[in-house]
């Protein structure tokens, strides 16, 4: 069962690697770059932690960047310590940077997915945009060639329980307003 995964895998980012033209190159490096560190979802939360009214949402969307940072990065990656394709299975030069950890799961895709659920339960009106810049940065990563498919999809899973953990602990973690 798992080389049929891996080889699934392996077919999805050939064929990902087919479709690689100079301005899509361009276009995923500043998708997958505006993912790098949160610094997309932080733009996001900033102007919200500054509106009283929704100052919640701003701080829930950071919780939830924490927390998937916690158990993505922290922990899930070096417990399955999975190469990246970039490492093992295309030798081809890379549009980024090569990662320094492992690929399993996607911390972009976690942490995007994680801020698209804190959205769509606490300011569904922001959900549709969101979610399809969330979904454009899990593709960048298989794109650049730094996440397996698998590890994209488990980012969505892992960001969508970090996203509704945050949502259910937020109102009950004090926090200093601005």
């Amino acid at each position: 069962m798992l080389e049929r995964i891996k080889a699934w895998d392996n077919r999805v980012l050939t064929k990902i690697s087919a479709k690689h033209t100079k301005k899509l190159d361009r276009l995923m490096v500043i998708i997958t770059t505006s993912g790098n560190n949160g610094y997309i979802w932080f733009a996001l939360s900033i102007p919200l932690l500054l509106i009283y009214r929704y100052r919640l949402v701003g701080y829930t969307i950071i919780l939830s960047m924490l927390i998937s940072g916690l158990s993505g990065e922290i922990t899930i990656k070096h417990i399955v310590g999975r190469l990246r394709p970039c490492s093992r299975d295309f030798e081809k030069d890379l549009l980024i940077k090569h990662p320094a950890h492992y690929s399993f799961p996607s911390g972009h895709t976690t942490a995007s997915f994680a801020v698209a659920t804190v959205v769509f339960l606490m300011m569904p009106i922001l959900f549709v945009p969101v979610l399809f810049y969330a979904c454009l940065i899990g593709f960048s990563r298989m794109y650049v060639l730094v996440h397996y498919p698998t590890d994209v999809i488990a980012g969505v899973f892992l960001g969508i329980l970090c996203g509704i953990v945050a949502v259910v602990v937020s109102p009950y973690i004090p926090f200093f307003p601005l």
